[in-house]
């Protein structure tokens, strides 16, 4: 099994993501229901990292990152070695490459 590990980008990400789900939408148990599937998907990509797709975008990214989707949702990670790591937590209707680029110069 793969060690994971959520890059701080990524928890920032899952915080806001609740905090929206939970007060914005006024829905606290889709907020806490959201959170246990993205533990289940996390674990289930510790166990086999590669199962999931590498994303392609239209520019070339500092990493070769996989893509699970969850609900409306992209998870980014990064394989290496016998680690994952978890880059961010997207809406899946915003302009991904462009966050994932601004991450990378940071």
């Amino acid at each position: 099994m793969y060690k994971t590990h959520y890059l701080p980008l990524a928890l920032n990400d899952l915080k806001d993501i609740v905090r929206y789900i939970a007060h914005t939408l006024e829905s606290p148990q889709a907020a806490e229901n959201f959170i246990s599937k993205i533990d289940k998907e996390v674990v289930k990509i510790a166990e086999n990292p590669f199962r999931c797709r590498l994303y392609t975008s239209s520019e070339k990214l500092k990493y070769d990152y996989r893509v699970l989707h969850i609900n409306n949702y992209s998870l980014f990670y990064a394989v290496e070695n016998e680690k994952i790591e978890i880059h961010r937590v997207i809406y899946s209707r915003r302009d991904t490459v462009r966050i994932l680029k601004a991450q990378e110069i940071n």
